[in-house]
């Protein structure tokens, strides 16, 4: 007769007392002869790290007896650490020897029931013939969680396997996503009275116990020396409020590039080797510059989410290319697929905080409207909908951890506040950017920020000096960044009214908070004048000062900077200042001023040892220190797809102590050419000769392949002696710099940095395919398009055509509107009956031309036909208007935007969603036609010539890397 298996059943308990109430249930019923067991044992976990085998049962029911080999073989496979202290090894004689080698065991078997239990709780091991499981089973009737195996013929490789199973449900392997269902652990008798339920089979995978929530805020385009954290004359009381709570970072480090940033830090890998060497808005030919991550480096949010976290993005996303932000998708490319359960935000790289395009899930919701016929303001209805989501989750579940990625569309330009914040910094910066820098360095010294030697580095020769100015250009400039600040200040602001929620929800002691002031550095691209509208630059139209205050007085005035009817953005010499005290900003890789940005982190429950931390850290070390904070490990495999480690260093080892040795020692950097490499300390680093504005052909030509790389000019710093980069040490070690040269391409070659310019390959001649589609149909309810999915007018003849059915008595309103009144078009028809054409040269000038007939009733067929004077850029050009065959009106554009109207507004049909493209009709916005809009037709016109429209889609593609570069 075949001997019946031996089964081992692992049951859990949420408390030690539970466990002991079924342990003895259990060890009285064998005593009685109700149930045989070969041994039974009760493991606790009272205290952190403190097991012990608290209660042990024998065959013959005796609690505390010498102990039988059912328990040794429970101890041996399921407690080898508890071995050396508390079990004596010799008890594994007996049953055990017969049926198994105890050492090979034990090297074999990876996981304890101990370490799988958390503090506060217990478990049963019990050890038994199969034919007693319903039995026992029904003894420990308080378990919450249960695992069955059997020990059959299969040796050890059979039992080790089975047992990883089992103990899966009592400590998943975390390093295989996602975590596989929980197998049963009951009995399922022909009757209920014959079955013992195993709830844990509906249970989904959990963190582990005491798992922080976390909250990473990042705000845009901010520097080093804005905040008064950190010295700067920007106030943030909650950047501060962190700060107290936890620890300041003064060298930390990003991307010096928006996508490429949020890409390293949300991956934990550095950006090149996840697809994003450049921008969200190019997709390049090259591994590096892909704009699409590999699926075999899952993002921090999936792998929580696969561990039992809810995840939640709010903001500014910017790692979605702009011909893949509509309904088609692909949407794993959208935040969902980065493992987010919700997103709310807008996907491009900017956005107008007063008509942005929302985004929720992988849904485009469109532009908002403001409440009690107040002003819409992104940063308060991003702030309200993260807080709306943080009350729905724990209206659920009041213990489940989260993961928050609160993501501003401040500081990017258009810099789009309130006059009240504004104003709360007037007069604070009529010293100017030199007086500035030189008052933050003196702050920045004072509160430790920076070492007491450290020294302000020059300002380039770029930027002009303060005392060189006009009156009129230091009015300008000094309202420039009094609405700078008071944008920014109201970022903070926001991010105080989520912490305050994060407060009353009960949440706040347990929560790890990373607060970013920065993706880059401040912002150059303003130019040395900063813009009344930051799309005059971006279309290679440069306005000096007094053409900028001309503008902004025919919208309202100098006061007007940052309202609605503006888009501004401020001088570099500003964005500079902001980065005190050192060189240069945003997109410059090579040095400090791109790349180093103020971080505090807070984790009230864990951090005692408050204060400055000055180990070198960098975004890709977010992801392995949250890791290492909830106890998960990076997975190895997800979805079946092997993972690349993380190239992210965990600085929960900073968190203790102040003075810990660095272990974050090497880190390359590159953005646009601009490089550099640290390593112990040291700082080499070359810089692209070229203003972070400037990306025209003639300056990247003259940078290209071809000899500029044996040209480049290399320097080196040494950061412990020279906080600020100050003092180039090149000509003093050049063995020290080549070395450190090689270690660059090496580490280029590594992260799939090369090859070197690879996103800017566009103005190179590497361009993508021609377009196929010349051709597009918008049905008539198609609304937000996005600014990068609209058909391409420019440079070219084009038409329009709006199938329409025109009630009796006439229709009103628009037929087709893109973008705003700071530059785009309209097509519609008035009050009067009379269809309109409207083309807003950015806000420059706007040019109209109007039938001299009204549109017929019932279905017709209207058309705008624009006649190019020639194939390029910018070129004017002649307006038909045309109603059921027939021309209605005409009329001449002198010129024509060049390359893209906005970087944000999209195109809508039927209305005009947001801000307006011709003011005579905002008062009816969003101004929808009275009538039908059936469909929409735009049917752009092939260049003459082949070489002709090559020029044009090399001019298109360029300007799209050149307008990412911006964002």
């Amino acid at each position: 007769m075949a001997q019946a298996p031996t089964d081992v059943l692992l049951a859990g308990y949420p408390d030690v007392e539970t466990g002991r109430t079924d342990f003895k249930r259990l060890v009285t019923r064998v005593k009685r002869r109700e149930v045989a067991v070969e041994g039974v044992l009760l493991v606790t976990h009272k205290k952190p790290g403190k097991f012990a085998v608290e209660l042990t049962g024998d065959h013959l029911g005796r609690s505390g007896a010498r102990w039988g080999g059912g328990v040794g073989l429970a101890v041996g496979l399921f407690a080898p650490f508890l071995l050396a202290s508390t079990v004596a090894t010799g008890a594994l004689v007996g049953w055990l020897a017969g049926k198994f080698s105890a050492s090979r065991l034990q090297q074999r078997v990876q996981h304890s029931i101990g370490e799988t239990i958390p503090p506060g709780s217990a478990g049963i091991v019990v050890v038994f013939d199969d034919t007693h499981l319903l039995a026992v089973e029904q003894s420990l009737e308080a378990a919450r969680t249960r695992s069955l195996v059997q020990s059959e013929n299969g040796g050890i490789g059979a039992l080790r396997d089975s047992l990883s199973e089992a103990m899966s449900k009592l400590s998943p392997d975390r390093t295989v996503l996602p975590i596989p269902d929980p197998s049963f652990g009951g009995v399922a008798g022909p009757t209920l009275d014959t079955s013992v339920a195993d709830w844990s089979i509906v249970s989904t995978p959990t963190p582990p116990a005491g798992a922080p929530n976390v909250l990473i805020v990042l705000i845009d385009d901010a520097g080093f020396g804005g905040p008064s954290t950190f010295g700067g004359a920007i106030e943030t009381p909650n950047l501060s409020r962190v700060q107290q709570l936890g620890l300041t970072y003064n060298r930390f480090h990003l991307a010096a590039v928006c996508s490429p940033t949020r890409a390293a830090t949300l991956t934990g890998r550095n950006n090149h080797r996840v697809g994003f060497g450049s921008v969200a808005e190019f997709a390049g030919p090259f591994p590096g510059y892909s704009a699409s991550v590999p699926r075999s480096c899952a993002a921090l949010p999936r792998i929580l989410q696969e561990n039992g976290y809810v995840t939640g993005g709010f903001g500014k996303w910017h790692l979605t290319p702009d011909d893949v932000q509509g309904a088609a998708g692909p949407f794993s490319r959208w935040p969902l697929s980065w493992g987010f359960d919700h997103f709310w935000g807008f996907l491009s790289g900017a956005a107008g905080q007063y008509d942005p395009i929302i985004t929720q899930d992988n849904s485009v919701l469109g532009v908002p409207e403001g409440k009690n016929g107040q002003q819409y303001y992104f940063p308060d209805d991003l702030t309200d909908k993260a807080v709306e989501w943080l009350h729905a989750v724990r209206a659920q579940d009041a213990t489940k951890p989260w993961l928050m990625y609160y993501a501003t569309g401040c500081s990017h330009a258009p810099h789009h506040v309130a006059k009240e914040w504004a104003d709360r910094y007037k007069g604070k910066f009529d010293q100017g950017w030199d007086v500035y820098r030189r008052e933050t360095l003196e702050r920045q010294k004072r509160l430790g920020i920076v070492p007491e030697n450290t020294e302000l580095t020059e300002r380039p020769d770029l930027f002009p000096a303060w005392d060189s100015l006009t009156a009129a250009q230091r009015k300008l400039y000094a309202r420039q960044m009094e609405v700078f600040a008071g944008y920014s200040e109201n970022a903070d602001y926001n991010v105080g009214r989520l912490l305050d929620a994060i407060e009353e929800a009960g949440d706040l002691d347990n929560t790890l908070i990373f607060y970013v002031w920065g993706d880059n550095g401040a912002s150059m691209e303003g130019t040395t004048t900063g813009l009344f509208n930051e799309m005059t630059f971006l279309n290679g139209l440069v306005l000096d000062p007094e053409q900028q205050l001309e503008l902004i007085e025919a919208h309202g005035g100098i006061e007007e900077l940052g309202s609605a009817h503006t888009a501004p953005h401020f001088a570099a010499a500003w964005a500079h200042a902001n980065n005190t005290p050192f060189q240069w900003g945003k997109q410059t890789a090579s040095h400090l001023g791109g790349t180093r940005d103020p971080m505090v982190v807070a984790w009230p429950r864990r951090i005692r040892n408050t204060g400055i931390r000055s180990q070198f850290t960098h975004c890709i070390d977010i992801a392995p220190t949250v890791l290492e904070a909830a106890g998960i490990p990076e997975p190895k495999a997800v979805d079946g797809i092997g993972q690349e480690p993380m190239d992210g260093t965990s600085f929960l080892y900073t968190f203790d102590d102040a003075d810990a040795k660095e272990r974050h020692t090497v880190q390359y950097s590159e953005a646009f050419g601009s490089r550099s490499i640290y390593k112990d300390g040291w700082w080499a680093c070359s810089r692209l000769d070229r203003a972070p504005w400037d990306f025209s052909p003639e300056t990247l030509q003259r940078l290209g392949p071809g000899g500029w790389e044996q040209d480049a000019t290399w320097e080196l710093y040494y950061l412990p002696d020279d906080f600020s980069q100050a003092h180039d040490l090149a000509s003093e070690h050049p063995d020290k710099l080549n070395e450190l040269k090689q270690l660059w391409w090496s580490e280029a070659e590594r992260n799939r940095v090369l090859p070197l310019l690879g996103g800017l390959c566009v103005f190179f001649e590497i361009l993508p395919p021609l377009p196929p589609v010349t051709r597009y149909t918008f049905a008539g309810d198609v609304q937000n398009v996005q600014r990068g999915m609209i058909p391409r007018i420019t440079g070219r003849s084009y038409e329009i055509e709006a199938e329409l059915e025109v009630p009796e008595g006439g229709g009103e309103g628009v037929l087709v509107a893109n973008a705003d009144f700071t530059g785009g078009f309209a097509l519609w028809v008035g009050q009067d009956g009379l269809l309109r054409h409207t083309y807003s040269f950015l806000g420059i000038e706007t040019y109209r031309q109007v039938s001299t007939e009204p549109v017929p009733n019932g279905e017709v067929t209207v058309k705008l036909l624009f006649e190019a004077d020639e194939n390029k850029p910018g070129t004017a050009g002649t307006v038909t208007l045309w109603a059921a065959g027939r021309k209605i009106g005409e009329g001449r554009l002198p010129r024509t935007v060049p390359i893209t109207f906005s970087s944000y507004a999209g195109l809508d049909i039927g209305r005009d969603n947001g801000l307006v493209v011709d003011e005579n009709y905002e008062d009816k916005a969003p101004y929808p036609f009275t009538g039908n809009v059936k469909r929409v037709v735009f049917d752009l016109k092939p260049a003459r010539r082949h070489e002709d429209e090559q020029a044009l889609h090399h001019h298109h593609t360029r300007h799209a890397v050149a307008h990412g570069a911006e964002a």
